[in-house]
């Protein structure tokens, strides 16, 4: 009985299909809107509205700013050439090159300078005159209106409440990986099959590529507030910091794996005893992360404190584990041993900022 109705849910939170359904609506509302509107053009609103919606509503904000200017540095520019060579090509060559200049100067990118060209051509149109030229510009308003009402719920929350929410579970992807390490290491006794760590690598590379997305997630937000009502300047920024604390986490890790990756080539890494002092260290270490993310959603980029539990175990165990590896005579454990210790002290001076 529930299966249409959940259906429907999880396929309308897919992003292209929420921009195709919501894009659509915007242009049908402002097209609606513009009919019934004297001295607007509906088509003009429509299609303004249509490119407009943003993922997020300070972008919105920023693309409909953008794309109203653009249309009208075209437009006065395309008015002044038909003034001194009437209505022709070269009237419309003049304005659209103009309506480019205007959008490289507004930072649009190639795709915004070839919207504001399609729109400028829409509002100098043929039979150029003062009333058209008015009307569609209102158009353009309208249109640019609407795409921000459809912006602001093309995604739930706020944009820094999702980095944040983001970082945190890339954080617990962290501590969920340092885990299964830390107890595989000891479950084989040192011993490393290359298939596992093969694994491992590859979920930590994918865990620091989506940091780096939540990252660039978290400086747009920063970015973006002084456009948007919905994101206060000081809390972006102190996502922006949870977010950056998490990629250098997860670039730790990735070199962590790597290590373990090398090394799974030799029949024995590390001696059972140095393995399962290192497994204890790793496993502390993933409680810490889990903490530290706990914590950051109410308090973003908080820092753990040297007391806390989880970091005075780590910090006891990586002690008992590095006199262990000094007393070892064979070079590869030792590097092994030594790497794994140093990235888990960085990590942990990563979470409580020391």
């Amino acid at each position: 009985m529930n299966f249409p109705s959940s259906w429907l849910t999880n396929t309308y939170r897919e992003p292209y299909v929420r921009l195709a359904v919501l894009s659509s609506a915007a242009a049908a509302a402002a097209f609606g809107i513009g009919s019934l509107t004297p001295h607007v053009s509906a088509v003009v609103a429509a299609i303004t509205a249509l490119i407009s919606v943003r993922p997020t509503f300070h972008a919105s904000v920023q693309e409909g700013l953008r794309q109203v200017l653009g249309v009208v540095i075209g437009a006065l520019t395309g008015f002044a050439a038909l003034q001194v060579v009437g209505f022709s090509a070269l009237a419309f060559f003049v304005a659209l090159v103009a309506s480019f200049v205007g959008a490289r100067l507004l930072r649009l990118g190639e795709e915004g300078a070839v919207a504001v060209g399609v729109t400028v051509i829409l509002v100098i149109g043929p039979a150029f005159n003062t009333a058209a030229v008015e009307t569609r510009l209102l158009g353009v308003l309208l249109g640019s209106v609407v795409a921000l009402g459809f912006s602001y719920v093309m995604r739930p929350g706020t944009p820094h409440g999702r980095a944040l929410d983001d970082a945190v579970e890339q954080g617990r992807r962290v501590s969920h990986l340092l885990t299964a390490i830390g107890r595989a290491i000891a479950d084989h006794s040192g011993r490393l099959p290359g298939a596992l760590a093969a694994v491992w690598l590859a979920e930590a590379e994918d865990i620091l590529a989506r940091t780096v997305d939540v990252r660039l997630d978290a400086e747009d937000a920063v970015a973006g507030a002084r456009f948007s009502p919905l994101i206060r300047r000081s809390e972006a920024e102190a996502v922006l910091a949870q977010a950056r604390t998490t990629e250098a986490t997860a670039i730790t890790l990735v070199s962590m794996c790597r290590d373990l990756w090398v090394a799974s080539d030799h029949e024995a890494a590390l001696p059972a005893g140095v393995a399962t002092s290192i497994s204890d260290v790793l496993l502390a270490t993933a409680t810490a992360v889990t903490w530290q993310g706990d914590a950051a959603l109410h308090a973003p980029a908080g820092r753990l404190d040297d007391s806390t539990g989880p970091v005075r175990v780590a910090d006891r165990s990586r002690a008992e584990a590095a006199s262990q590896v000094r007393r070892l005579d064979d070079t590869q454990p030792i590097l092994l041993g030594g790497s794994l210790l140093r990235d888990s002290e960085k990590i942990t001076q990563l979470l409580s900022g020391r």
